[in-house]
C-alpha cells in the first residue's frame, strides 16, 4: 500500500486499484490506523474552495502514477 501524507493535512492518503481515493487521520503520536480508511466524496469537494479541489486532485493523480509505476493500478 503506498500512502502519501502532505503537510498541513492532518492524514495520509492511498488508492485502492480501482483509483478510489482514501484517507485515514494522523493521530497526535503520528501513527496511523490501517484500518479506518474514509474514501474522498469528490462531488462533497464541490462545495471547497477551488485551491482545496485541486490539491485533493493532484494528490489523487500523484497517488494514481505512483500506483502505476509499481504494477498496482488497473483502470484505464
Amino acid at each position: 500500500m503506498i500512502m502519501l501524507q502532505i503537510d498541513g493535512h492532518g492524514c495520509v492518503y492511498s488508492i485502492d486499484s480501482e483509483g478510489a481515493l482514501y484517507m485515514t487521520p494522523i493521530s497526535e503520536n503520528n501513527s496511523v490506523r490501517l484500518d479506518d480508511w474514509d474514501e474522498i466524496d469528490f462531488l462533497g469537494l464541490l462545495g471547497e474552495e477551488e485551491s482545496i479541489r485541486e490539491e485533493i486532485e493532484d494528490v489523487h493523480q500523484q497517488l494514481i502514477e505512483m500506483n502505476k509505476a509499481v504494477g498496482c493500478y488497473f483502470k484505464q
